[in-house]
């Protein structure tokens, strides 16, 4: 994989409106999952959920690195593919750096892989498989989606 990618200035529309419309995308469906307040969710779907919202965070931070790009003595712009366009943790650290207060509350304790990972099946202490644990609430997870929309809209 290279670590450089050398893109013209079609190619980064391109790109940051596809990254655009997947952002908006998930969160479109995320606000339709949480429409109704008083709606009884397992906790599983909470976590799916959960899990498509930080997805939509780190794609975001992808979106925000994109605009960070100037062109260069050649007319292109220069994306750093593997370590910024394609890594995680940097990512989600430019999203949280530009989306409101209330999604960095969500991740007081800061980006772990732990939003990512909140599908998977882990090894307990005893080497007993279980699901990895994170508590979410439901109405910090709606108002989140709701702030979210709003600031890319």
């Amino acid at each position: 994989m290279a670590s450089f990618k050398k893109i013209t200035s079609d190619q980064m529309n391109q790109t940051q409106k596809k990254i655009r419309d997947n952002v908006s995308s998930m969160l479109d469906f995320l606000n339709q999952c949480l429409v109704e307040p008083n709606t009884e969710l397992s906790e599983v779907y909470i976590n799916e959920m959960y899990s498509i919202f930080a997805n939509a965070i780190e794609e975001y931070g992808k979106l925000v690195y994109m605009k960070s790009l100037t062109l260069d003595s050649e007319n292109k712009y220069e994306v750093n593919y593997r370590h910024k366009f394609r890594d995680h943790t940097t990512k989600y650290h430019l999203a949280l750096t530009e989306l409101p207060k209330s999604i960095n509350d969500l991740f007081e304790a800061g980006f772990t892989k732990m939003p990512m990972n909140i599908l998977n099946v882990d090894l307990d202490n005893e080497g007993n498989p279980t699901w990895i644990a994170f508590d979410v609430d439901v109405s910090t997870l709606r108002k989140c989606v709701m702030d979210f929309r709003d600031h890319i809209n």
